[in-house]
């Protein structure tokens, strides 16, 4: 554009000059105003000839540098695609024909953490392992140290869409096996599959999962997180279906400890049934729920060679509430009979002891209560702090048969006082420091102890 402006001008320049050398003021000018005119004229359209020549040039230049920038995006374009072809190749060659249709057909998530644990304690503390629930008996003042890897864990989801169908599977594991020295033995925590229909809004889980009611568990580092002490927690075999409504969850489930021998006679699950309210009224992240269950099983032969049948049960509150930066959870519960399903082994069943010559007696199931509390409070977007408090306080008068006689894992109350905080040193990376206090009862007999824990993990 500005090319031919400058030409248009250039044109009417040498117009103006024709009609001043054709007109009768320019014949009269002498020859050599004349020659001082046509030098300057020739000078001007020199001028305007070497614009126009650099404008062209500028312009060519601009066009070319264009065309080079387009052929290296084609090239940039045909690399890209080169280097997707043989990715493909090498999908291909990877081992078994299916492996790309796995990952074509399925989504996949690897999670999972790696923990490390330093504990000191100033007691004997029992339970599983370095899974701490109770103070030992009698004398169990002796101070010791643990550095403790085991609660590292890994996972792996997968899932799948079929129209409304959301098909899952999930299986993770952790090394709480048997204790080996050094050589710490994987199980499994977790392995269910579950069908969700989007049109109903319901769920079918079948497998191992979180027991489904009394299901939350405190903001706490140690990984027994309250056991024995109020919190009811465990990873159970079962079949749970989940309806929505609204903001409402009704859950029924049948749930059953995993068989350990075929002696056993314990043939009845849990029947368990939930109604929760989640968010609404409550705010974001907000429950409230109610779950309770039942069970009949048969415990030891009396001496007259019959089955003793018992009755078990259970009833749970639990409550979420997130204000600000504040996060309180709870969990009062009561119950008879509570035993294995809820990491509460020996504490269910009272079947005396044959020193009292008493083994005819009709077996009692151990009525129970308890609950746990805890409070979080997020200093900033690096930093949390948490307390707490639980009890299990089973009724003394249903395990006299018992007295003088309990073992490790058998008590009259647990309680548990803790204090924590974590600190994120990156997005991946946190570091948290904890304080336990336990004190165990079995009958006039009480022990205390302290535990201190710094850990450090990393979760992905």
């Amino acid at each position: 554009m500005k090319a031919k402006i400058v030409l248009i001008k250039g044109y009417t320049f040498v117009c103006i000059a024709l009609f001043i050398i054709l007109s009768p003021a320019f014949a009269a000018a002498s020859d050599s105003d004349i020659l001082k005119r046509l030098e300057q004229m020739e000078r001007e359209i020199g001028k305007l000839k070497k614009e126009n020549a650099e404008l062209r040039q500028k312009v060519e230049g601009e066009k070319e540098a264009k065309e080079q920038e387009n052929l290296r995006l084609r090239e940039m374009v045909e690399t890209d695609r080169k280097e997707i072809e043989e990715l493909k190749k090498s999908a291909g060659r990877l081992g078994t024909p299916g492996l790309s249709a796995v990952l074509g057909k399925y989504d996949m998530q690897i999670y999972g953490r790696v923990k490390v644990d330093i504990n000191y304690d100033t007691a004997e503390f029992r339970r599983y392992n370095d899974l701490i629930g109770v103070v030992g008996r009698g004398d169990s003042e002796n101070d010791s140290t643990n550095f403790n890897p085991r609660d590292t864990r890994f996972g792996l989801k997968v899932s799948r869409r079929d129209d409304q169908w959301l098909s899952e599977a999930r299986m993770e594991i952790d090394f709480y096996g048997t204790n080996s020295g050094n050589n710490l033995i994987p199980r499994m925590r977790l392995g269910y599959v579950k069908l969700t229909n989007d049109d109903w809004n319901a769920s079918l889980l079948v497998g191992q999962d979180w027991i489904p009611i009394a299901s939350l568990n405190p903001a706490m580092i140690e990984f027994g997180i309250m056991s024995a002490s109020g919190n009811l927690w465990w990873r159970v075999p079962q079949v749970t279906f989940r309806k929505n409504v609204g903001n409402f969850e009704f859950m029924a489930s049948a749930m059953k400890h995993r068989r350990i021998s075929t002696a056993e006679e314990d043939r009845m699950p849990w029947m368990l049934g939930k109604i929760s309210y989640k968010n609404g009224i409550l705010g974001k992240g907000g429950l409230l729920a109610l779950g309770g269950g039942w069970k009949n099983f048969t415990t030891t032969k009396n001496r007259w060679g019959r089955d003793n049948s018992v009755d078990a049960w259970i009833l749970a509150l639990e409550l979420r509430l997130i204000l600000g930066k504040f996060k309180l959870m709870a969990e009062p519960w009561i119950g008879e009979g509570i035993d294995r399903e809820w990491l509460r082994y020996d504490m269910g069943i009272n079947v005396h002891d044959n020193r009292f010559r008493d083994f005819n007696r009709r077996p009692d199931t151990i009525r129970s209560r308890g609950g746990w509390i805890s409070l979080t409070y997020a200093l900033s977007p690096r930093v949390n702090m948490s307390l707490g408090y639980g009890i299990d306080d089973p009724n003394k008068s249903d395990m006299k048969g018992m007295k003088g006689f309990l073992n490790d894992r058998q008590f009259t109350k647990n309680e548990t006082y803790f204090f924590n905080t974590w600190f994120a040193v990156t997005s991946a990376v946190k570091m948290g420091f904890e304080v336990q206090y336990k004190e165990t009862e079995r009958f006039s007999d009480v022990n205390n102890g302290m535990r201190y824990t710094f850990s450090t993990m990393y979760a992905f």
